[in-house]
């Protein structure tokens, strides 16, 4: 925590003293909440950063800049020439002997296990043999500087197999990126030919053709080394794109898009235009639908037809530990609901279903009385929070009984059913919540659509102010 606020006082001065503490304790409670599994065996984390977690690579990259400002860059000895990091990968240049320089190393290391409890693994080399960082390692000699690439002795060295069903330019590609790869990490031609040699036999083993192989890296070969990105100043070229699936027929429609682009090309409009100002057609590929995509839609489909009543979650005659279910009650054991003249049927569940866009209906109103609301947590969570929103209401009105709800700035969707019970109907006793509104399951959706799903039965049962109890677009809130 400390290296964060050192971090937040450098590059954010300007965050307010609440935010950084709030920021913080969500970042202690992501640490002190992690858990790893393990053969079916649950642990906790006791000390350090949980390896793969969301923040774990942004903190474990504070807090070593933070050590590393403190015990290296803030009292860097003459004899060390640079230091260069990504994360926790670190490599450097200094001067001297190689005892002279692993004496302060060491010493470094033993300051940061006693300060900071963070240790260290090191080595250090002769500018003759290759020092590693990263995926490279590289060495000088005779004033000349050899770069070669790095594996680690875990690497399997394998790639998508060709046996997988993937279009053929896929394959073309990986095979492409990889020898590019080498050919800007590698700048010794020989060295360069040895590694494609084995970057040749990885291919082999999972299945890719020989020629190919060989002819994408004899292309990448002929190559220039390249090492700056490309220059995204220059306008880029004009075309139209031609969206097809892709299957049959796709090679067949690029050789077409080649004629029509020569016919462009040749015609009197574009003759004083450059070449690369002309419009041209290019082919734009789409993917062919796959088996999730066929799935989601049976399953959409089936849900979507789908009619069922909202019951409650413990049945008749059951009894079930702790507090009962104070929802099971509210529910309407119908499949539909109407608003405005509007009907639609509902696809139900219980109390404890989850992910769902809900529908109160005042039992006071004879019309232009539904509300829509959302939920990622149970319909009997969801209700409860109306519930409670009320009882600050009644807790409010004994306070001062000139209390009141003066207008649609303090209605929002956390007490709009409360509110207008209390204004319209001026139910003001805790009791009333209750008698006044029964609650369905409109339907069921995923916590990424969720928000869309409210807008549209929003928008189906016209249910917003005046014409329903809804204040808030959901879709904008």
């Amino acid at each position: 925590m400390t290296a964060l606020d050192d971090a937040m006082d450098c590059c954010r001065p300007d965050w307010s003293q609440e935010f950084r503490s709030w920021l913080k304790s969500l970042i202690k409670l992501s640490f002190d909440s992690a858990v790893l599994k393990n053969d079916d065996q649950w642990y906790e984390v006791v000390n350090g950063v949980p390896t793969g977690g969301i923040n774990s690579v942004d903190c474990g990259n504070i807090a070593l800049f933070f050590v590393l400002k403190k015990l290296v860059y803030s009292r860097k000895p003459q004899s060390l020439v640079s230091v260069d990091r990504f994360v926790d990968d670190i490599s450097g240049q200094g001067k001297g002997c190689i005892n002279t320089i692993t004496s302060w190393i060491e010493s470094v290391r033993c300051e940061m296990v006693s300060t900071y409890k963070l240790d260290i693994t090191y080595e250090v080399k002769p500018i003759t043999e290759y020092t590693q960082f990263l995926d490279i390692q590289y060495r000088f000699q005779e004033g000349k500087l050899t770069t070669d690439l790095f594996r680690k002795p875990t690497d399997a060295n394998r790639y998508l197999e060709f046996s997988s069903f993937h279009p053929p330019h896929t394959f073309r590609s990986i095979v492409f990126s990889q020898a590019l790869r080498y050919r800007r990490i590698v700048n010794d031609d020989d060295i360069l030919k040895t590694r494609l040699e084995e970057l040749a036999t990885y291919f082999q083993r999972s299945s890719y053709p020989v020629n190919m192989v060989r002819e994408v890296m004899d292309e990448v070969r002929s190559k220039p080394r390249v090492l700056g990105y490309k220059d995204s100043s220059k306008s880029p070229s004009v075309f139209t794109p031609w969206v097809v699936t892709y299957g049959a027929g796709y090679s067949e429609t690029k050789d077409k898009a080649k004629e029509v682009n020569e016919i462009i090309s040749n015609a009197r409009t574009w003759s004083n235009t450059p070449a690369s100002q002309i419009p041209t057609l290019q082919v734009v590929t789409r993917r062919a639908p796959n088996l999730k995509d066929t799935l989601f839609k049976r399953k959409k489909l089936a849900l979507g037809s789908c009619t069922s009543s909202t019951v409650p979650c413990t049945k008749p005659g059951e009894k079930k530990k702790g507090r009962p279910c104070m929802t099971c009650s509210l529910v309407s054991g119908t499949t539909s609901v109407t608003n405005n003249d509007i009907t639609i049927r509902t696809q139900g569940g219980d109390c404890k279903t989850r992910n769902i866009v809900y529908s109160a209906t005042c039992q006071l109103c004879q019309k232009n009385n539904v509300y829509v609301g959302k939920s990622v947590c149970t319909l009997s969570q969801r209700v409860n929070g109306h519930r409670a929103k009320f009882y600050e209401l009644c807790d409010s009105f004994r306070g001062d009984e000139n209390f009141s709800v003066v207008g649609p700035g303090d209605i929002s969707d956390e007490n709009v059913l409360g509110a207008h019970i209390f204004t319209v109907h001026n139910k003001k006793e805790k009791s009333d919540f209750n008698s006044c509104f029964i609650f369905d399951i409109l339907a069921r959706s995923s916590p990424q659509d969720i928000r869309k799903c409210e807008q549209f039965y929003i928008d189906k049962l016209r249910s917003l102010y005046p014409f329903g109890l809804n204040n808030i677009k959901s879709i904008s809130g």
